[in-house]
């Protein structure tokens, strides 16, 4: 799988997945944030990220001079720490920020994960239903047979191709991180050598090292994890500060612009990454996702792909003929506008269930499967703004099935849930007509 270079591209990856709007968002490897309305990033302030150390060590009266240095830190156990090996640490050049590595041999059955980070946020992350209710992970079955297979593919690497038909909406992968890394620290250990790095590798279970190294890397040479790291990593965000993931099974599936799979993004509270089917998938076709935001031209989209992940995309879509290329460019250009449009609320807006219907069809002619319930929601919510409440009920009930299916559970899924239950209750009741339209003609 090809990704971003971490060291040449460290605070652009840092999009901030709370920014996102749509269920069906393409989440992508390091540029979270650009999903299907957006195409921009904004970098986190990272000066709200103060090292507090009693986070660490449990003790609330730890303030004074006498706690021990974060470089060699007072190590307890506790019964509500999942570390299982002495955090090691280092320190930013001036001592005002320190990084550790800790290590849990037991999360996810036994495969195991270390984390790089503050003692802050892995205080914050040893409490999470991840580490403190082993009921989260109990569906995740890593010997199960999977419903594909992973082969080599000349000039793409490593990628996922399907052993059987996958329907929409089925469940093709649930991942668990083996590796969270700070992009701090990384930048900090850098300078060592990336010898916190190496014990982060050094103390997984022994699988899990070589699912880690099994993983692919553009350049010989350099550090092993890092290499592996820097195009195979996964862009989050923890307490605010930028990490990098790696989920050693998603980072071998490849880009398509056009692609037949979803990644709903790591769950924060569980850290599953879980991947679903956004259309049929045949046996023997490779399973893709999409690496960049996928709503610009294929100009735009080739040049992201080069110079964030080092090669020319070949997917069938930027391959087509010159004709068909520029007519996708167009039908691109004109569901961007539509879905400005129908997310202007002003009086002004030109938005018409007409238009969102009219959207509907635009994804559909430029094979965006995972976009569905975002045009069922934008109808729903037109037709409701008009008073039409019977279609807003059969839009929304089909937003609710089609994003139960792309991404889970989310703000949209409820919002479309209290709009079917009760239309004229919903905020978006009349509320074209609110602004001045006719009711009857809108549509």
């Amino acid at each position: 799988m090809h990704k971003l270079s971490i060291l040449t591209w460290f605070y652009a990856a840092a999009c901030s997945l709370a920014e996102h709007s749509s269920p069906d968002m393409e989440i992508t490897p390091c540029i979270s944030g650009l999903n299907i309305f957006e195409n921009s990033c904004k970098i986190p302030d990272n000066n709200n990220s103060t090292f507090i150390y009693q986070h660490f060590i449990g003790d609330d009266d730890c303030l004074s001079d006498d706690c021990p240095s974060p470089l060699q830190p007072h190590w307890t156990t506790h019964k509500s720490s999942p570390w299982t090996h002495k955090p090691q640490c280092e320190s930013n050049l001036d001592g005002t920020q320190s990084f550790c590595v800790y290590t849990d041999t037991n999360f996810g059955h036994g495969r195991g994960i270390s984390f790089f980070t503050s003692p802050g946020i892995a205080s914050h992350l040893s409490h999470l239903p991840a580490f403190a209710d082993s009921r989260v992970h109990e569906h995740i079955d890593f010997s199960a047979p999977r419903p594909y297979e992973i082969r080599y593919v000349s000039g793409r690497g490593n990628g996922l191709f399907a052993t059987r038909e996958l329907r929409r909406g089925d469940l093709i992968l649930a991942d668990l991180p083996v590796g969270v890394y700070s992009s701090n620290a990384l930048a900090i250990d850098h300078e060592e050598d990336y010898a916190l790095l190496s014990t982060a590798f050094d103390q997984l279970p022994k699988r899990t090292r070589e699912l880690f190294m099994d993983m692919a890397i553009m350049h010989e040479g350099g550090n092993p994890v890092m290499e592996r790291i820097n195009i195979n990593a996964f862009h989050g965000i923890f307490q605010q500060e930028p990490h990098f993931l790696l989920y050693s099974e998603t980072a071998k599936m490849n880009h398509a612009c056009r692609p037949n799979s979803t990644m709903s993004y790591h769950d924060s509270e569980t850290l599953i990454h879980a991947t679903h089917a956004s259309r049929t998938i045949l046996p023997g076709e490779e399973i893709t996702i999409t690496y960049i935001g996928i709503l610009q031209s294929r100009s735009a989209r080739q040049t992201a792909l080069s110079n964030y992940w080092g090669f020319t995309c070949t997917c069938s879509h930027c391959s087509a003929p010159h004709e068909h290329i520029a007519a996708s460019d167009a039908r691109t250009e004109e569901i961007l506008n539509r879905q400005s449009a129908l997310r202007d609320w002003s009086p002004s807006s030109a938005g018409t269930p007409k238009m969102a219907e009219e959207l509907i069809k635009l994804y559909s002619d430029e094979h965006i499967y995972s976009a569905v319930a975002t045009g069922y929601v934008l109808a729903a919510l037109e037709h409701n703004a008009v008073g039409n409440s019977a279609m807003a009920k059969r839009y929304g009930e089909a937003a609710v099935e089609a994003g139960l299916v792309t991404a889970g559970v989310d703000s949209d899924v409820e919002d479309m849930k209290a709009l079917v239950k009760n239309p004229i209750l919903h905020w978006s009741y009349r509320k074209r007509a609110e602004g001045g339209q006719n009711i009857l003609t809108a549509s």
